[in-house]
């Protein structure tokens, strides 16, 4: 006999749900942060979540009151602080900090806008 239309539905369901699993997994495993050094940054990773931690080197504010670190732990990469949950955290140049954020490339520079923020210490 072969196969019948119920067993080929139940197959191809079968495949999609399965393909559907893999799926979620492959993106919940691209969606950990991967933990690199800050000048291991490359415009390749623009896009990706990377976990940073180093010294708070600068502070600046902009015109539009944006405030911008360069966060460093032997060479400087700016982390723009545009959300507001973020605009007032009490920190200073020389805390230490791990920054959990999106690669992304602003004229011509590496930036790392941060998705979450700890701060390890202070300068005392």
């Amino acid at each position: 006999m072969g196969i019948g239309r119920s067993e080929i539905v139940t197959l191809a369901i079968a495949f999609l749900a399965v393909s559907g699993l893999l799926g979620v997994y492959f993106s919940a495993r691209n969606m950990e942060p991967l933990d690199i050094g800050i000048g291991s940054i490359s415009g390749s990773m623009a896009g990706k979540i990377v976990r940073i931690s180093g010294v708070i080197d600068k502070v600046r504010k902009s015109a539009s009151n944006n405030i911008y670190w360069t966060v460093d732990d032997g060479s400087g990469i700016t982390v723009p602080l545009l959300e507001s949950k973020f605009k007032n955290m009490p920190v200073q140049a020389g805390d230490s900090v791990e920054i959990v954020g999106v690669v992304s490339q602003y004229n011509g520079e590496m930036e790392v806008m941060p998705k979450e923020i700890n701060v390890l210490g202070g300068t005392g």
